[in-house]
């Protein structure tokens, strides 16, 4: 089946993104035809990836049109969907989001989700997410909206209460998991049973099974012996340490996400005493070091543009699902993937309301959430808190309440060992770093 559909790709002077989208996206014939427009600011990044897309399109063969656009109107009049990938304010002021959390003795690994980079990168990124909702439903209010942007639980809950189509959040981290049980054991990914369920990089496998074969009980028990990093080491050569993804595992007997730069950070021990994080070896990425990788992938794509020999990459799909989550909306055939979805109940004792990580299925109705249940009570201790400063955080921006976005920012758990005078002087010191961005609180 091929039907002519146009994707629209905001921030699609991604240089990481919007290439490894889009080129999928080209691979799958039940996109055939399609237009493709990469709406962003920085026109430069936008005709680069355009160009580079348009000689994978031409080596491919294909009928697709790839367009790139600063004019919003233009990109998303009559749009069938929309990809959110963008990052306000860019790597300048995520350099702040990283820099004035470690004066107050919190050390981001990330800084993209939990604790006051995510609060900051939530602050900074509303006003154009409302934005983006608002013509949303203006020039094209059927489109599905499929949302990479972190922090993800937040932006998609702005998303999901102003939209009239649609929303969901992606990510690829549950894909992380899935690989180590692959390395572990040897079954491939179609043949696991799994279950899992939380909020985005905080998620818990509940359930993993091949066959009659419970893999989350032998797991367990190898974990309480020989813990996550021997395990990995004995099957992967590069083997990561793992030592937080095993203390998590102990204490809860279920599965909890493996990339510990992100899970550390909804806890206050592993990013706030220097000592814990090189103890349990947490790496932080700093903005030079995303500056120099943003660089390197630049070049790539000025090589691919001049001549260069096409990588590999541009010929196969990569592990990313928006190709096929489109293709199971446009040719109704269901498909299922893990995404976040407000929460309806498919997590029953975790808040409604706030976007949830489970299963969820796609075909031309839109998508479903799986049902999970519940979170087991070792691991909804632990989920429930953020789930609340999450939606805090979004009802403050909603209300230009800044009273009460610096509460949500006192209530995160990471901020835990600052006075109320120092967490709202955090708070007023990020929010003054991202004054052209912010909301105009009342």
């Amino acid at each position: 089946m091929s039907t002519a559909k146009k994707i629209v790709l905001i921030g699609g002077g991604s240089y990481a993104w919007s290439p490894k989208i889009v080129k999928d996206m080209l691979l799958t014939p039940q996109l055939a035809g399609a237009t493709f427009v990469l709406y962003d600011i920085d026109a430069a990044a936008r005709s680069l990836v355009a160009r580079v897309l348009q000689r994978v399109q031409a080596e491919g063969g294909g009928q697709a049109r790839i367009l790139a656009t600063g004019d919003r109107l233009e990109a998303f009049r009559d749009a069938d969907y929309f990809v959110i990938t963008v990052s306000t304010g860019g790597l300048d002021a995520m350099a702040h989001d990283l820099a004035i959390p470690e004066e107050f003795g919190i050390y981001h690994t990330v800084g993209d989700t939990a604790g006051p980079g995510g609060w900051a990168r939530l602050m900074r990124n509303f006003t154009v997410f409302e934005s983006f909702a608002e013509d949303f439903n203006r020039y094209a209010p059927r489109a599905p909206i499929l949302n990479y942007t972190n922090p993800l639980t937040p932006l998609t809950d702005v998303l999901v209460r102003m939209c009239d189509a649609p929303v969901v959040g992606l990510c690829h981290a549950l894909f992380e998991n899935l690989r180590y049980l692959n390395h572990i054991y040897g079954v491939a990914e179609e043949d696991m049973e799994v279950s899992y369920g939380g909020l985005n990089h905080f998620f818990w496998m509940t359930e993993i099974s091949a066959g009659d074969r419970d893999l989350l009980a032998d797991l367990r028990a190898r974990v309480a012996s020989e813990g996550m990093t021997a395990i990995l080491a004995e099957c992967t050569e590069d083997s990561p340490v793992r030592d937080l993804a095993t203390e998590l595992f102990k204490r809860t007997g279920v599965m909890p996400y493996c990339g510990d730069r992100h899970t550390c950070e909804f806890y206050p021990l592993y990013i706030t005493d220097r000592e814990a994080m090189a103890a349990y070896h947490l790496p932080r990425t700093s903005i030079d070091d995303r500056r120099q990788q943003r660089e390197r992938q630049r070049q790539e794509l000025i090589a691919i543009e001049q001549g260069g020999e096409l990588p590999e990459a541009y010929r196969t799909r990569s592990r990313e699902t928006a190709a096929d989550i489109i293709a199971a909306h446009v040719a109704d055939e269901p498909f299922i993937d893990v995404g976040n979805l407000q929460n309806t109940g498919q997590i029953d004792n975790l808040p409604r309301g706030v976007p949830v990580e489970t299963a969820v299925r796609i075909d031309a109705g839109g998508f479903t959430p799986v049902p999970f249940g519940s979170l087991p009570d070792s691991v909804v201790r632990m989920v429930e808190p953020w789930a609340r400063v999450f939606q805090q955080g979004v009802d403050a921006c909603f209300a230009r309440d800044k009273g009460k976005a610096l509460e949500a920012l006192r209530l995160d758990p990471v901020c835990s060992h600052l006075s109320d005078a120092r967490v709202r002087e955090l708070g007023d010191r990020l929010l003054a770093a991202h004054a052209p961005f912010q909301p105009d609180w009342r």
